[in-house]
């Protein structure tokens, strides 16, 4: 199923017990096709559910986000980063894509 430019997600950095720490100041949504071989982990959104991304896979995540904000550069695209990078230093933290 194709990741559609009309899909949005609200994102948020939570703790273990998904606890709100942060979150974007908009939805993040994008008009470039995340369903592309490209993109190791955009990939796998769950436009219709949550997607959590675990600290293992925040790596792969952030060079996920630095291709998209290549082709589409926004300043939510530059905020998500913010919020990778802050749950890289701390631990037992999770970003969360909650779908529609």
């Amino acid at each position: 199923m194709p990741i559609l430019a009309h899909m949005s997600w609200t994102v948020i950095l939570e703790d273990e017990n998904k606890h709100p720490i942060a979150s974007l100041s908009e939805e993040f949504r994008t008009g470039v096709n995340l369903d592309n071989e490209a993109f190791r982990m955009l990939r796998y959104l769950d436009p219709y559910g949550n997607t959590t991304f675990n600290r293992l896979q925040q790596q792969e995540l952030l060079t996920d986000l630095r291709l998209l904000r290549e082709l589409e550069p926004r300043p939510v695209v530059d905020e998500l980063i913010t919020l990778l990078t802050q749950s890289q230093e701390q631990v037992h933290t999770y970003v969360c894509f909650y779908g529609d």
